[in-house]
């Protein structure tokens, strides 16, 4: 049964739904056991105004307000690759008002790369939404018909093979994974975004990249996607394998930009059943038929799920655990 948002519901409304649930046997719980929210929510958000995780995060706050009464703001605090918000997330009121909208492995990135005064453990999350896996790309007029022509090239001559990684993203982290598993050694140029990365491979300057295999559909026939860094086939590029098919010996987690919400574990532990209530508004509203029309509409239903706190937290720190393998190379040393 889907269930369709909830407008302007009151305190008293939720109280009443309760009593006529806990009334009629077999009857669906609508409302939370605890209540929430009892104020405005201020989402805060790492990176400036216009990013894809500003985008993912203004979508599911317009839909998730039509399920109660309050606003959600969504509060930009870009800086320093996503630290100064972090920061400032943290150090906001522990009441469950104030959420958290990150990337991993940005996160960690800033705890093992950039020696951030706040650890991985002050973060208890919600959900990861969107996995926008890695891809590795060329263009459609590229001699390399596979991932295992490039790969052959790469060991016969890596000096005449070069690839590119926009730096502090996943995509980033997913290239040196790669590359140091299976020993090879190209050419390498870096980019601040992936926007530049994608001119400079498309102007002929790089042979492949490391990219979003997300993001790259929107060059269609423009470019050839080798591999994807999934475990299964990316609905996006059929033809794409999984790398760890490619070549089973690399064994590597399935590294992206992985975009999730959280609050402050401080917050959680000592209020566990507001968390649950929290966790069970954002699943509603993600299994609703208007946020589903929304994320299809835009083409992320691709990469979005609803993994829940438990296994995005599993994911969270599997893929903090290969930051912490490449941090020497990551901070640039």
């Amino acid at each position: 049964m889907t269930v369709q948002p909830k407008k302007k519901m009151t305190s008293k409304a939720l109280f009443a739904g309760a009593v006529l649930v806990a009334a009629v046997p077999g009857m669906a719980l609508s409302a939370n056991a605890a209540e929430w929210p009892t104020e405005n929510v201020r989402l805060i958000l790492p990176f400036s105004a216009g990013g894809s995780i500003d985008r993912f995060a203004r979508g599911l706050t317009q839909h998730w307000e039509e399920y109660h009464d309050y606003a959600m703001i969504v509060d930009n605090r870009g800086g320093a690759s996503g630290l100064l918000g972090s920061r400032t997330f943290l150090g906001s009121p522990t009441n469950g008002h104030y959420l958290f909208a990150g990337i991993q492995p940005t996160l960690s990135m800033n705890i093992v790369a950039q020696g951030a005064d706040f650890d991985l453990e002050d973060f208890t999350f919600i959900n990861i939404e969107q996995r926008d896996y890695t891809s590795i790309v060329v263009r459609a007029d590229s001699p390399y018909e596979n991932i295992e022509d490039l790969v052959e090239s790469i060991r016969e001559n890596p000096s005449g093979v070069t690839m590119s990684m926009a730096t502090g993203s996943g995509t980033h982290l997913f290239g040196l994974a790669f590359l140091d598993t299976l020993e090879l050694n190209p050419n390498i140029v870096t980019f601040d975004g992936g926007g530049e990365q994608r001119t400079d491979l498309l102007g002929g300057h790089s042979d492949a990249a490391f990219s979003s295999a997300y993001g790259d559909m929107t060059l269609g026939d423009q470019v050839r996607v080798l591999a994807v860094s999934s475990h299964e086939t990316f609905p996006g590029w059929p033809d794409a394998p999984p790398v760890n098919e490619a070549f089973p010996e690399a064994d590597l987690p399935a590294i992206g930009d992985n975009r999730f919400l959280a609050v402050h574990t401080s917050f959680a532990e000592e209020n566990p059943e507001i968390f649950d209530a929290i966790v069970a508004s954002y699943r509603e509203v993600f299994h609703s038929d208007a946020y589903q029309a929304h994320i299809e509409n835009l083409g992320s239903d691709l990469i979005s799920g609803f993994y829940g706190p438990e296994e995005s937290k599993e994911i969270i720190y599997e893929i903090h655990e290969v930051v912490e393998r490449y941090g020497d190379m990551l901070s640039g040393n």
